[in-house]
């Protein structure tokens, strides 16, 4: 490892892949292949006893197209006792994280977002099927995008943990934003802990990035101590044009019960490939297009005005050529969280895809 360290000469700086600064990350380049590295650190006494960890070596054996090569894994020496720092070596990404994307105030459109889970899906099933190994860190900084979104790359495998014969693997000290409600809890983790975390990931990606200067590390802690999601309840909600197939299937992945969640990844990809839904964007002050996918020169899109009465009054209209028409009855509802509204829209996205 001191003969690696050495050939990293050059000065590293910070990539700025979780906002919150939880982890030190650096860029090196290797002079003697030519290309840049990430060097991740991590303190493995976050983990209770590290009897779990995956072996570097093990790490090194992963090659998946939707798994982040491990080059290396290095010890880092200066630290003070109890701290166990390693730095995790990976290839470097220019694109950087699915967090640096937000941070940089990208918008991923449905399908976008649909292909980067289930590619994170992919190597997942990669490393729980044919490894036996839980991430146990799935985060939308550990989405690395890499130009196409059919290979997102999972990576930082650094708290990864072998699961046992039933399947699970002792809880990480590392709480954040995107930790299921049984990380602190004594059963363990499971598979469906990961999953949990990734669809955290699909809702950060529907909804928009997570506010993460307002979450105190305090205020996370105290949720999972509860078994409870550490995210706010209006961090929850899903836009109004999720259609009803994908808000089944957030639901089911971020369920706070582990046994009502998908259970494998596999599952949770099949259920996902299945869904039809147009690509919504909100193009003004309460109104929100999208495209037909089979003629993306025509166009749907919902108004909401304010009612007379109170409320909102939805209005959908449909493009062909160059002039919208009204397509379908006016509806009023109280907000854009009622039913109704829900079930406008709903018929919007039919008439998108069908």
């Amino acid at each position: 490892m001191k003969q690696r360290e050495r050939r990293l000469i050059l000065n590293y700086e910070c990539l700025q892949t979780m906002p919150t600064g939880m982890r030190e990350v650096r860029v090196w380049w290797d002079p003697d292949l030519a290309n840049w590295l990430v060097g991740k650190r991590v303190d493995l006494s976050e983990v209770e006893n590290g009897a779990d960890l995956v072996e570097p070596q093990v790490m090194e054996m992963i090659d998946h197209p939707n798994v982040v090569k491990v080059r290396s894994v290095a010890t880092v020496a200066g630290y003070q006792a109890p701290m166990r720092v390693v730095e995790v070596l990976m290839p470097y990404y220019e694109e950087g994280s699915v967090t640096d994307a937000l941070e940089a105030g990208k918008c991923f459109t449905p399908s976008q977002a649909l292909r980067i889970i289930r590619a994170a899906l992919q190597g997942l099933a990669e490393m729980h099927e044919r490894h036996g190994i839980l991430h146990r860190d799935v985060k939308s900084p550990n989405l690395f995008l890499t130009g196409d979104a059919q290979t997102v790359k999972l990576g930082d495998l650094g708290l990864a943990g072998k699961m046992d014969g039933d399947g699970r693997t002792p809880g990480v000290n590392a709480p954040q934003l995107y930790s299921p409600p049984e990380l602190l809890a004594n059963d363990g983790l499971t598979r469906a802990s990961d999953l949990y975390s990734l669809g955290v990931v699909l809702l950060e990606l529907l909804r928009g990035k997570f506010d993460y200067d307002s979450y105190s590390r305090t205020d996370t802690v105290d949720a999972l101590t509860k078994g409870e999601s550490p995210l706010r309840k209006e961090d929850l909600v899903l836009p109004v044009w999720v259609c009803r197939s994908l808000r089944k299937v957030v639901q089911k992945a971020m369920d706070p019960e582990p046994a009502r969640r998908f259970q494998k990844a596999r599952e949770m990809s099949d259920q996902l490939a299945k869904i039809k839904i147009a690509d919504w964007r909100e193009t003004g002050t309460d109104t929100w297009e999208a495209p037909f996918l089979r003629d993306a020169r025509m166009r749907i899109r919902v108004t909401a005005k304010p009612a007379r009465g109170g409320g909102l009054t939805l209005i959908t209209h449909k493009r062909k050529t160059l002039s919208w028409r009204r397509t379908e009855t006016d509806v009023t509802v109280t907000d854009l969280r009622d039913q109704q509204a829900l079930a406008v829209f709903e018929k919007a996205n039919s008439l998108a895809v069908s």
